[in-house]
C-alpha cells in the first residue's frame, strides 16, 4: 500500500464518522411521544430522535379519565402510557395509549426506555435573505398629518 492511498483511506474514514451520527445509549424517558414509532421523542429533546421507538418499561399514571370525555362520567382509571407521556398544565398530564389518549391527575411512576436514539441535523434557518429584503425600510407608513 503506498502511503497516499493509506492518507486517502485515513481520511475517507474522518469523513464518515463526522456524517453518521452515532446512536445514544437506550434513553431513560419520563416523557416520550411517539413510542411505537421510529421516530419517537424523548424528554423534550428536540435534536434527539429514536429510530428503534421505545419499548420495556412505560409510564404508570393514576386518576386518568378519556380526553375524548363525552359522558364526564367516566371512572378514573390507572393506565400505562405506551405511545406518549407529556405535563398537559401543571397539574394534569397526558397519557397516550395504541387506542385512547387521557388526562391523568394523580401519581405518576416509572419511565420509556428509548433506543436507537441519535442526534438530529436540524436545518437553520437560511442566511441567503432575498434581495428584497436588504435595506428594508420600516414597514409602518408615517401617520395622516393631524387636521
Amino acid at each position: 500500500m503506498y502511503p497516499s492511498t493509506t492518507w486517502l483511506s485515513f481520511a475517507i474514514l474522518i469523513l464518515i464518522s463526522q456524517v453518521i451520527s452515532p446512536a445514544y445509549k437506550p434513553l431513560k424517558c419520563t416523557s416520550y411521544s411517539g413510542a411505537n414509532t421510529q421516530a419517537a421523542t424523548c424528554n423534550g429533546l428536540p435534536d434527539i430522535i429514536c429510530t428503534k421507538g421505545c419499548h420495556g418499561s412505560f409510564v404508570t399514571a393514576e386518576g386518568c379519565k378519556p380526553q375524548d370525555g363525552l359522558n364526564g362520567l367516566d371512572p378514573l382509571t390507572t393506565q400505562t402510557c405506551t405511545v406518549g407521556f407529556d405535563r398537559d398544565t401543571i397539574a394534569d398530564k397526558v397519557c397516550s395509549t395504541r387506542t385512547q389518549t387521557f388526562s391523568c391527575g394523580g401519581k405518576t411512576s416509572g419511565y420509556a426506555t428509548c433506543y436507537g436514539c441519535v442526534k438530529r441535523h436540524l436545518k437553520s434557518p437560511s442566511k441567503d435573505y432575498p434581495p428584497e429584503w436588504v435595506n428594508q425600510t420600516h414597514p409602518f407608513p408615517n401617520p395622516p398629518p393631524l387636521q
